[in-house]
């Protein structure tokens, strides 16, 4: 039997995250056309790492070692999600 070379650790959800997001461009608008610009829908996938009451955390990375590091957080306040799924993977 092969030795498993993988650390395991807590599992957090793989979770999909479909939000509107802010952005700046530096290039002159009129006023008529400002006003017909919208947030950018981002769909992000992440390790959910947790959440509060104004947001949802996602990390790109788990260490194996230091287990309650992260790496890459994401804050996506929850006003500017659209839609979420979590998926467990075993």
């Amino acid at each position: 039997m092969t030795e498993n070379k993988f650390v395991s650790h807590e599992r957090f959800p793989i979770t999909e995250v479909l939000w509107e997001d802010a952005w700046v461009e530096m290039k002159d608008y009129s006023i008529k056309e400002a006003l017909t610009l919208a947030p950018v829908i981002r769909s992000t996938v992440g390790y959910k790492v947790g959440d509060t009451d104004e947001c949802l955390i996602l990390a790109t990375d788990l260490y194996s070692k230091e287990k309650t590091t992260i790496n890459t957080p994401m804050v996506i306040p929850w006003s500017a999600v659209l839609a979420l799924w979590e998926f467990e993977v075993h």
